[in-house]
Formats: structure tokens, C-alpha cells, sequence
């Protein structure tokens, strides 16, 4: 077998080999012979008798002016003739999976059309939904940002047409590669291209701990697709061998096999359609047609992302055309930034549709950066661009491939409202920074470093292409990295968790918990670190968001309980008087068990009234339930009002009113998803090929571990204590279920009674008296502020008059008696009549304030005085030591 290597050395030894991995009959039955490019140096297979392969790097766009294909297909009647021919030949078209890749723990995005299947049907552990299948699977990648509307193949978004089949050991190798090439030729000539110009070029495919050989297919100049086998694992030894379940993935671009059949220009405003011509009515933006053409069939060579200098390639692009390299792009990059918000606004609507916001975290944090991109854009070119418009023409355009976008269209408006708002108010904010950075730069003769403009994107949201302009109107040239976006984009991955205690050779615990029972009998199986294990327990650990069950084992205190792999460990104060061997006696605390047990199905509850009031858009992000209380972490991009907690609170309450059935129930994963889709993954990516489906009659469904009721009835009252926003686009609810939200309701009646009784003041009339109790105490609190200025006025009055009596130029005055804000007004009451001031409080606040000309640094003055604190040569403040 192979040892692991690069992806280099991978295909030089497979290039070795490469009867074994690349000679296939289908090939040479039709006349294909193998080649080596004399550009790249790749091998490839074609039918003429060309010295170069078909890649863009090599060639360039041949198909742009000279479609290849006998059809013009639209971009949704592409997918139709795809679909149309792989279920003629027995291949079961399936749903595409959603964009937000829940089902993962290791993605935030769905990338590819593979990750539909990943891990546990490539890894042969659960059945596919069908075999072989196709899937046109919508995807969203930020690896090639600066590329998007520039290339004219290039997206956020896009949809990989996936031809997927699984050889397992008891399908045999029923479809391999001579089936999937086959398909893969038979396909594209039923899209009207012609067999004679396609071209398979030999590559490898290297990704999650797997390997094989790949065939990329091209025409023209452009890479239509690639067909991976996936057939070979990477051992713990350094070594590989055959996979037993082996993996057909191809993965097509659509925009590209639509985009061949037309040659124009660009993918884009097919993919885009009516959108991107009402944008451009819009905006009035236009290119010269042949110039832009002449541009598209050589930028098959721009790629910003991998290394290369976009500078150089597009200064030689423009060299070839005989045009200058600004007068091209001053024309060109209009256009470019249009497609770029055509692409980013449909990635929102895809991803928001799909349940992630943007935020300043993780997934969400691209959206916002992308969505900042599009405002960016539209400022710099001054379009007002309906935003709702082209959000709603998206959807209309895409609804024969993707109907459930409708459902999204209300929400992503709302939320790209709330994100402009907040990026006017941080551009405001921002303005005058750009223009300090700007000018300090061009006094110090330097350019605008890369960590300034990464600063300016990352915490103030302004795009490097304002800084620029900003800058160009002083004189001063900003260049802006290729690959900009690229550096400044961030994996919230966190550190690694570390484990409890190594539980290696132990077997998992056998889980009481669900049976309600309050003792049980177990065997001690080891004592490790001050935490027993037992073969079974009644304790439920800590997880979840669930805090675990108290208790005792042998009338010892259980102090944690707690879950590593599948074994349950017990904190106990004395362990040594446990033996290997014995039996335990273990007793749960079942009173706090069911206020807990209330909570978590309060949780559950809480999660589904906040859908029905707030929308769809709504996800589990963080939980907490205990005894005492529960809070739920909501998905929502802006401050959840006191009317909506109200009709959250009602609907909650209606739900246990109705007292419904709460049922759990263990699903093969597959069955699960398909009965009750991804939602079930409200906390998160669950392993394991069953899961456990906790049911709220039919309106909630989740994978969880937790203890729960058995009737939403036995939850009692529900009451929200609290909302907090705990992070952008996060809002934490609080809430109290069962007898901890009676003994809440009764606390407070008891305080709104005692302080009724307190001012002898009816109930009813205790919020309108004690607001006139206020305004009365802030009147009077206004009258005496106004008598401490007039107050200190005259006393800096007499100190003004004293120092220029004596020829003084300045007033120092300490251990004042008066707030920071008056001190403040006394400084520059000093500084107005031409005197230096320094000023302190018993709080040790200082003040110097300098007037105009005067020498003197009230920054050094300050320093002077010991202090520690800033501002400007007139003005500083600080704190005395």
C-alpha cells in the first residue's frame, strides 16, 4: 500500500501507476489516449491529438463566444436534463441536505456534496438514502472571496450537482470507475456537448483521513467536474489500506455545466438571472460587450486565492488586449462588484433560510462579513440598491430548484434591515478613524499597514475598498492584499477538550436515569481519581446543559457526576472506602430530579413557542436547566421586545395547558432525520448511529439525552425571569417551570404587597404612585445639581479673579468635592478666561486643561502631576496615583 505523503507525492506515485489507477476501458473503447501536458505537466486522456490539456490556467476560455453544446440550458433547466437522464439509468434523485451543516460538529457550512454523507455512510457505519443517487446540493465557501464576480466562476454559494455511490461489502463493487465515467460522458453529451472535446485529466483526492485517484473532466478551457474514488484509508502507522466501503463522489459545478452551453462572458447572469439584470437597470452599470468578453476568455488565469499576484495577471490580461490596465478595470470593476453583491446576498438568503445568522462568531461572523462586503460596494458606488428586491428575486428565480427558500425570504429581509442599521451606525462611528489613520500615515510618508485595514474590517466593519477611496481623495495609494479576505477570515475552533480521567478498557455505563427509579443496585468496576465507576447508575451526568443528579452511594455524599466515552464517573468525598468488586447502593434526590426534569422539557418547550412567535429562523445555540432555573440561548438578530416574551410566555403555557404527550424514543440516525429533518439537532451535532428523539406530540422534536417529563402538563407554570443579549445575534432567555416558577410568582407578590402596604398604597395604583414619587425625587435632584453648579461657578469665579490679580497664568485647585462633570466645567470656565487649569477631586479625577496661546502640553502637565491618563495638547484627563 501507500505510505502517507503530500498530495505531490500521492500523485507522482499514482502517475507510477497509473494503468492500475487511471486506464479505463470506457476510455479506450471510444479513442481516448493518454497524454502529458506540455504546460502544467499533468497527464491527461482526449480524443484529438492536443499537446496541452483543457484546464483555463493552460488555455484559457476556448468555450466563451464558441459554445461547445448544440442546447442553451438555463441554470435550472440544466439540473433538469442532469436529473432527467441519471433516473432514465437508475440513479434516485434525493433532497439536498440543508446549507448549515448541524449533522457536523466539525462544519459550519455544508462544502460539498459528500458532506451529506459524512462520516458514518462513507464510513460504511448506516445505510445511504439511496444507491447510487444524485443530489443537486447547494454549498457555501468563503475560501475564494476576492475571486467572487471577478472570474466569472467563482461563488459563496453555489450548487455541486453530487453522482454518489457506496461499494460495500454487500453491494459489491457494483459501480466504480468505468460506471461513473461512463455516466459522467453519457451525461454531459445529453447537456449537447460534444464526446471528441472532452478531456479527463489525472489528479488525486486527499480529505478526512481517506485518499484515491480523481479524473477531472473539462471542455474548452473550463473544469466542468471531478470524479473522485474514493478508495484507500490512512492507518495510525503511517500506512493505508483499501477502504471496504468504497466511495464514487463526483462533484460538478452547476453554474459551469449551464454556463458551457451558453459561452458567455460569465456564469453569473445565468445563475443569477432576473436579479442581476434588474440590479443592472438599476445601477445603471454597462461594459463595453467586447472588451468584456476579451477580459472573460483570458481570466480563466485569475485566481487570487492560491498564491498567485492577481497585480501581475490582471497587468498581463490588459497587456494582451492593448488596453491600459486602469482605463480596463476603472470599467470592469462596477460589474465585478455587482456580481459579488448578487452572490453574497443569495448566500445570505440560503444560510439565513437554513438557520445561522451573522454575528461576530463562527459561522455567522461570514455572513456578516460578507453581507458588510455588499453595503460596502453599494456605498462606494452610490447604487441604493433595493435590498428586498433582490432578496426576493432570488428566491423566485431559484424556486423550481429550491421551493423552500420562500420560507426564508421575510426573515433575511428583516435581518439584512437590522445589519444595515448597525453597520451605518459603526461606519459613523468609524469615519473619522479612517480619516485619522489616513492622514497619519500620509504625515509619517508610509503606507496603510495590513493589521490597520484588518482592524478597520474585523472591529469597525469597513471594508478595505473605503479606506481606500478615503485615501484617494488625500493623495494617498492603498493597495489592498489579493488575497485580503482570505487572511482575515476566522475559525472559532477552540481548544481541544481535554479528558477527565482515561477510561480505556472500561465499558460504558449502563443508564438507569430514564427509568425514574430512586435507588438502584450496581457493581463498582473501578476507582480512579477520587471517582467511582459503576457497571449501571441511576445519577444522570452532567451534559447537555443538564446539570447531574444528587444522591448517594453507600449513604456517601455524590458530589459530581460527570460522562467520559460512554462512562459515567461519581465524585464521592471518600472513595477508599469503595472496593472493586462490591456492590453499591446508590439513592436519588427525586424531588430535585423532577424540578429538573421540568426544566429540561420547559427548555424544549420554550424552544418551540419562540419559533411560533419569532420565526424560523430560531436554533438552540446554549443551555443551562438546574433546579432553580433554566435558560435557553435563542438564534435571533435583535433584542427580543417585552410583547414577544409576553406571547413567548403565553404560547409556552398554552403547550402545557394542553397537556401533551412527551415521548422519547430511540431512531437509526437515517430514519430519524428522514421522519423529523435536521432540526433535532438543536444542540448541536450528535454521534452515533441511533438517536434518542425526544417528542413533543407534533410540534417538537430533538435528539437528547437529558431526563425529561411525561406530559408537558407535569411542567407546571412557566415563567420568563430574564432576557439578556449574551452575544450578537444570541438572546438568553430565563425561565422558571413547575414549583420553582409558583415559589418565583409568590416572592414577588409578596414584595409588590409589602410595598403596597409600605407606602399604604392600593396594588393597582403602586406603578403610577411610585413613578410620581420619581419624577418628584429627579426634579428636586435637578434643582440641587443647578444650585452646586451656580455654587462652584462662583467659587472658580473668585479663584480666576485672585490669579490674574497676582499675575498668575494658571489655577490649581485639589481635593475638590465635586463629581468629575463639574470638574470638567470648572477647567474649561478657567481655560475660557486664558488660564492654565488643574483640577482634582477627592476621587482622585484630574483635569488640566490648556488655552489657545498657550505653549504649554496639557498632556505633560498631566504626567507632571503624576497621573496616569490621556487626551489632546489642550485637553487631558486622567487619575492621580
Amino acid at each position: 500500500m501507500y505510505i502517507m505523503a503530500d498530495k505531490a507525492q500521492l500523485r507522482e506515485q499514482f502517475s507510477k501507476e497509473w494503468q492500475k489507477h487511471y486506464e479505463l476501458d470506457i476510455l479506450k473503447q471510444k479513442g481516448f489516449s493518454r497524454k502529458k501536458c506540455k504546460s502544467c505537466g499533468y497527464h491527461f486522456w482526449s480524443k484529438d491529438e492536443r499537446e496541452v490539456c483543457a484546464d483555463s490556467s493552460c488555455i484559457g476560455y476556448e468555450f466563451i463566444g464558441n459554445a461547445p453544446s448544440n442546447k442553451k440550458l438555463s441554470y435550472t433547466g440544466t439540473w433538469k436534463e442532469i436529473s432527467k437522464y441519471f433516473t432514465k439509468h437508475k440513479h434516485t434523485e434525493i433532497k439536498p441536505y440543508p446549507t448549515v451543516a448541524r449533522w457536523r460538529d466539525d462544519l459550519y457550512f455544508t462544502i460539498a456534496s459528500i458532506n451529506d454523507f459524512q462520516p458514518y455512510v462513507v464510513n460504511g457505519e448506516m445505510p445511504p438514502p439511496a444507491n447510487p443517487l444524485i443530489v443537486p446540493q447547494p454549498c457555501i465557501r468563503f475560501s475564494d472571496l476576492t475571486n467572487v464576480g471577478v472570474t466569472g466562476r467563482h461563488y459563496t454559494n453555489f450548487v455541486m450537482f453530487g453522482q454518489c455511490a457506496f461499494n460495500s461489502k454487500k453491494t459489491g463493487l457494483f459501480y466504480w470507475k468505468e460506471e461513473a465515467i461512463t455516466h459522467d460522458i453519457e451525461y454531459l453529451k445529453a447537456l449537447g456537448l460534444p464526446e471528441d472535446e472532452l478531456v479527463f485529466k489525472e489528479d488525486v483526492w486527499m480529505g478526512g483521513g481517506n485518499f484515491g485517484p480523481s479524473m477531472e473532466y473539462f471542455c474548452r478551457g473550463i473544469e466542468l467536474g471531478n470524479c473522485v474514488f474514493m478508495q484507500y484509508e490512512n492507518l495510525p502507522d503511517g500506512n493505508s489500506r483499501e477502504l471496504e466501503t468504497k466511495v464514487i463522489d463526483m462533484g460538478a459545478g452547476l453554474a459551469r455545466l449551464s454556463w458551457i452551453t451558453h459561452g458567455s462572458p460569465t456564469s453569473y447572469d445565468l445563475v443569477f438571472g432576473d436579479v442581476i439584470e434588474k440590479m443592472k437597470k438599476k445601477t445603471g452599470v454597462s461594459v463595453d460587450e467586447k472588451l468584456h468578453e476579451g477580459y472573460a476568455k483570458l481570466s480563466g488565469v485569475v485566481d487570487a486565492e492560491e498564491g498567485h499576484s492577481l497585480a501581475s495577471e490582471e497587468e498581463a490580461i490588459a497587456r494582451k488586449l492593448g488596453v491600459d490596465k486602469n482605463e480596463l478595470f476603472s470599467q470592469l470593476n462596477p460589474l465585478f462588484s455587482l456580481y459579488s453583491v448578487a452572490d453574497h446576498t443569495s448566500t445570505l438568503l440560503f444560510a439565513i433560510t437554513d438557520g445561522q445568522l451573522p454575528s461576530n462568531m463562527g459561522g455567522g461572523y461570514n455572513l456578516r462579513l460578507i453581507l458588510r462586503r455588499a453595503f460596502g460596494f453599494n456605498d462606494e458606488f452610490g447604487w441604493g440598491l433595493d435590498w428586498p428586491q433582490i432578496i426576493e428575486g432570488h428566491a423566485k428565480h431559484l424556486k423550481p430548484l429550491f421551493p423552500h427558500l420562500q420560507e426564508g425570504v421575510c426573515t433575511t429581509i428583516d435581518v439584512v434591515a437590522e445589519e444595515l442599521e448597525k453597520y451605518k451606525n459603526t461606519q459613523k462611528k468609524a469615519k473619522g478613524k479612517v480619516a485619522s489613520i489616513v492622514q497619519r500615515a500620509s504625515r509619517e510618508n508610509r503606507a496603510i499597514a495590513l493589521e490597520e485595514l484588518t482592524t478597520l474590517y474585523v472591529s469597525d466593519g469597513i471594508p478595505p475598498e473605503t479606506v481606500q477611496s478615503v485615501a484617494k481623495q488625500q493623495g494617498l495609494e492603498v493597495k489592498i492584499p489579493d488575497d485580503f479576505y482570505s487572511k482575515v477570515r476566522q475559525a472559532d475552533e477552540g481548544e481541544a477538550k481535554k479528558p477527565i480521567i482515561d477510561v480505556l478498557g472500561l465499558p460504558k455505563t449502563e443508564m438507569l436515569c430514564y427509568n425514574d427509579d430512586a435507588a438502584f443496585t450496581a457493581r463498582v468496576l473501578a476507582i480512579k481519581d477520587g471517582w467511582v465507576i459503576l457497571d449501571k447508575t441511576g445519577f444522570y451526568a452532567e451534559s447537555g446543559g443538564q446539570v447531574s443528579d444528587e444522591g448517594t452511594l453507600n449513604l456517601q455524599e455524590v458530589l459530581e457526576v460527570k460522562k467520559e466515552a460512554g462512562v459515567i464517573l461519581h465524585k464521592v468525598a471518600m472513595p477508599q472506602k469503595f472496593i472493586v468488586g462490591d456492590n453499591a447502593q446508590g439513592e436519588i434526590k427525586m424531588d430535585k430530579r423532577r424540578q429538573i426534569m421540568a426544566h429540561h422539557t420547559g427548555a424544549h418547550i420554550l424552544n418551540a413557542a419562540a419559533r411560533d412567535v419569532l420565526g424560523m429562523h430560531v436554533w438552540q445555540c446554549g443551555s443551562h436547566k438546574d433546579e432553580f432555573k433554566a435558560h435557553l440561548d435563542l438564534t435571533h438578530y435583535k433584542r427580543i421586545s417585552e410583547e414577544q416574551l409576553d406571547a413567548i410566555e403565553m404560547r409556552a403555557n398554552e403547550i402545557i395547558g394542553a397537556n401533551l404527550p412527551v415521548t422519547q424514543k430511540i431512531y437509526p440516525r437515517e430514519e430519524a432525520e428522514g421522519n423529523f429533518g435536521f432540526r433535532i439537532y438543536q444542540g448541536g451535532a450528535v454521534p452515533g448511529l441511533n438517536l434518542r428523539i425526544i417528542s413533543i406530540s407534533d410540534i417538537d422534536h430533538q435528539a437528547c439525552g437529558g431526563t425529561h417529563i411525561s406530559r408537558t402538563g407535569d411542567a407546571g407554570l412557566f415563567k420568563i425571569i430574564k432576557r439578556e443579549s449574551v452575544q450578537d445575534g444570541v438572546e438568553r432567555v430565563t425561565f422558571k417551570c413547575y414549583l420553582a416558577a409558583v415559589k418565583y410568582v409568590q416572592e414577588r407578590e409578596k414584595i409588590i404587597s409589602s410595598l403596597a402596604n409600605s407606602l399604604s398604597i392600593p396594588q393597582k395604583q403602586l406603578v403610577p404612585s411610585v413613578m410620581r414619587f420619581f419624577e418628584e425625587w429627579k426634579e428636586r435632584g435637578k434643582k440641587l445639581s443647578k444650585l452646586e453648579a451656580q455654587l462652584a461657578s462662583s467659587i472658580v469665579k473668585g479663584h480666576i479673579e485672585k490669579a490674574k490679580k497676582e499675575g498668575k497664568g494658571a489655577v490649581e485647585l485639589s481635593n475638590l468635592c465635586w463629581e468629575s462633570g463639574q470638574v470638567d466645567l470648572a477647567a474649561k470656565q478657567i481655560s475660557d478666561e486664558g488660564l492654565i487649569a488643574i483640577l482634582s477631586n477627592k476621587e482622585k479625577f484630574i483635569v488640566v486643561a490648556v488655552p489657545e496661546g498657550k505653549n504649554e502640553s496639557a498632556l505633560e502637565l498631566l504626567k507632571e502631576k503624576g497621573a496616569k491618563g490621556g487626551g489632546s495638547e489642550k485637553l487631558a484627563r486622567g487619575k492621580l496615583a
